[in-house]
């Protein structure tokens, strides 16, 4: 049941986060983690130990990177890899950390890296519910409703960004298909279909996405017999 994204958005995970901490006892990581981002060199950085944890850009983008770092790893990882194997949990772990310390330390809300970091959190919970298949119902719904309530937040501080639109209407079918089949199904599927239609445009690497997922929420609600909504 893989309703979420595989797709790596190129917005997310193409661009390089900038340096990390100056200064002081917290300037764990200099000018070395771009450095080695840029080198590719995601391995050494997944290790690094960031102590930077003031509310500043640097810091933000400094843990930003290191999540980068290991979510990269992690998509690269088999594709029969579960997010139970041990490498796959610790990496998963820690690209999730990162990209909510990073949201968590920049304090500017309108800063133009809140909407890569809000990317990257989302593609993170979407990796993991997705590599939990073979799981019990109640774990994989409540990794799904992570998904939601992070895609909940990133259309409320980013809402010209698609990335919370797309990732709320993957929760949302995923949702639907985890309760018993027929209308108990509707709610989930018509809430997934307003969110593609009220997301924004969303960037080239989701636009398919977006097109499957609304093409999968169209049709469950056929399948599942759930009425037409009277527009009057």
């Amino acid at each position: 049941m893989r309703t979420g994204s595989a797709l790596v958005p190129a917005a997310i995970l193409a661009a390089i986060l900038g340096a990390g901490c100056t200064g002081g006892k917290d300037a764990v990581v200099g000018e070395a983690l771009p450095a080695r981002a840029i080198a590719g060199d995601f391995s050494s950085i997944a290790v690094t130990d960031i102590r930077c944890n003031k509310r500043t850009e640097a810091c933000a983008k400094s843990h930003a990177v290191k999540g980068d770092a290991c979510l990269r790893l992690a998509i690269q990882q088999p594709q029969s890899a579960s997010a139970q194997d041990a490498r796959m949990h610790h990496l998963l772990d820690c690209a999730e950390t990162g990209y909510r310390k990073a949201l968590a330390l920049q304090a500017q809300k309108n800063a133009p890296s809140r909407v890569s970091y809000h990317g990257g959190l989302l593609l993170t919970l979407s990796e993991r519910r997705n590599r939990l298949d073979d799981v019990k119902e109640k774990k994989l719904d409540r990794e799904n409703e992570k998904l939601l309530m992070a895609a909940q937040d990133a259309r409320r501080e980013v809402p010209g960004s698609a990335l919370g639109f797309v990732y709320g209407a993957s929760a949302h079918v995923y949702r639907a298909a985890l309760k018993p089949r027929g209308r108990d199904r509707c709610n989930d599927l018509r809430q997934a279909e307003s969110m593609l239609r009220r997301a924004p445009p969303p960037p080239s690497a989701l636009a398919e996405e977006q097109r499957r997922i609304g093409s999968l929420a169209q049709r469950q609600l056929r399948s599942n017999g759930c009425p037409r909504i009277r527009r009057i």
